[in-house]
Formats: structure tokens, sequence, C-alpha cells
């Protein structure tokens, strides 16, 4: 039996600018069950990372309601963690890759469960013995995973994440992807996910969520019918992926500014 973690209903965001009000979500409205791994997707600029503001207490709405586990959202909520794209900027260079990890959990647990959440959490990145190492000394893929284990330590209902793979390399990426999707069997997580790529939307997810251009609303709930695990390989071949991953190209397409010819080069 599934329960509704993350509900969203009718949520707005109107930005002030000095050449007048100017509306990037107008009335969203989605939900996402204890579990899932659900991807947002849509053409670039329709307000995607403003979703994930507003969604993490960041960026409060100008209309509608958040509620994470029957709480409405005023401000940053306990249940919840977000993995942002700019790993460098989310990292402290001064702090070694432990203290990384470590430093949400300052004040809120016992010096012993964090040190044992942080290897934990290390551990099922791959980096248990990169904790003593400055996060300046790591490769980018590898400086992501520190990020991802850092939510990890949080444990959070929810976990939040905003293009996170888009600054590697294409290999990297893959090996991200496959990381994301063991941690969230290990740990049992809930995930929504931005991202441009519609391979990768399709890959990770049960379902893809499609925006339309700003102002922006939800132009389709995209179920995927694949099971877990996957794998880069056979799981891309299936003849399923395929038709899914045509038909969210095909919704990013008719939803970017000129519809299907404007987007020609998009993925």
């Amino acid at each position: 039996m599934t329960t509704t973690l993350l509900e969203v209903d009718d949520l707005r965001h109107t930005y002030r600018t000095r050449q007048g009000d100017q509306t990037v979500l107008d009335g969203i409205n989605f939900d996402v069950q204890r579990g899932e791994f659900v991807s947002i997707v849509g053409p670039s600029g329709c307000g995607k990372t403003t979703l994930l503001r507003t969604l993490s207490g960041l960026l409060r709405p100008t209309g509608g309601t958040i509620t994470l586990s029957g709480n409405v959202i005023t401000g940053v909520p306990k249940g919840l963690a977000m993995v942002f794209q700019d790993y460098r900027a989310s990292l402290f260079p001064w702090r070694r890759v432990g203290a990384n990890v470590e430093f949400p959990l300052l004040g809120r647990v016992s010096k012993a469960e964090r040190r044992a959440r942080t290897l934990e959490s290390l551990s099922a990145v791959g980096l248990a013995d990169a904790a003593d190492k400055y996060a300046w000394q790591l490769s980018g893929g590898m400086q992501q995973r520190v990020a991802i284990a850092r939510a990890l330590a949080m444990r959070p209902e929810l976990l939040l994440m905003d293009e996170p793979f888009a600054s590697v390399d294409a290999q990297t990426r893959s090996d991200l992807e496959d990381l994301l999707l063991r941690v969230r069997e290990q740990f049992d997580m809930t995930i929504l996910f931005v991202t441009h790529d519609v391979d990768e939307s399709v890959y990770l997810s049960t379902r893809v969520l499609s925006l339309s251009k700003a102002p922006t609303v939800k132009t389709a709930d995209v179920p995927v019918p694949l099971t877990f695990p996957r794998d880069q390989i056979h799981t891309r071949e299936n003849p399923s992926f395929v038709e899914t991953r045509s038909e969210v190209a095909r919704l990013i397409r008719q939803a970017s500014p000129g519809g299907l010819a404007a987007a020609a080069g998009a993925h």
C-alpha cells in the first residue's frame, strides 16, 4: 500500500522585476508517493529550479500549498535534503570530506551517531577511504558523490536533486546514475529529480512529470513501465524504454517555444 509523501496543490510563483511581474509557476499540481523516483523535465527556462526551491522551503511561493508528510511547508523542513548541480559551490573546500558529510548533522544528533552516519554514507557511495581528504583533491564525479553522501547522512524522507549530474562527463554520469539507484534501494529513499536529459529521466524513474514553458503548468504524468534493477545497456535497449523516451521527448519539444520546429535540437 502506497502513501502520499509530498502534495503540491496549485503552486504559483511570480517574480517582481523592474520590467514588471514575471509569472514562472502558474498552478502546478502533483503528488509523490513514498518510495517513488519522480523526474521532472521541461524546456529550458520553464521554472524547474524555481519549483525545487519552493519545494525545499528556500523560496516562498506566491500561491498554493506544499505538504510534506501531512505538514504544510512554510520554511526548510527537517525531513528533506537537496543535492545541487554545482558540487563545487555546495561543498566547503576548507573542510575534509568527512566533515562535509557530517556538517548538516551538527547539533542534531550525538557525535557517535554523526560519525556512524558519515561512515555509512561514504561507504554507500564508494568513498569510505576518502574521509580525510579535501573535496578539492577529488574528481568532479567523486565530489558529487560526497554531496550525495551528505544528503544520505541526513536520512531525509524526500531527496530533491537539481540536475546533479549535468556537470560531469558521460561515463561518470552513467556511473552516478547507477550509484543513485543503488543507494535509493539501500536507504529506501523517495527522490524528486530535475533533469534536462530525457534518457536519464526514463532510466532512473518510476514516473516522469513534463512541464510546459513559462508560465509553467504540468502537461503530463508519464509512468515508466520498467522494473528494477536497471542496466545501462539492456534497459536502454528495452522497447518500453525506447517508447517512453520518445513520448517524453515529444512532450518537451511540443512545450518548447515554437513547438517541434524550434525544439528540434533538444533532447
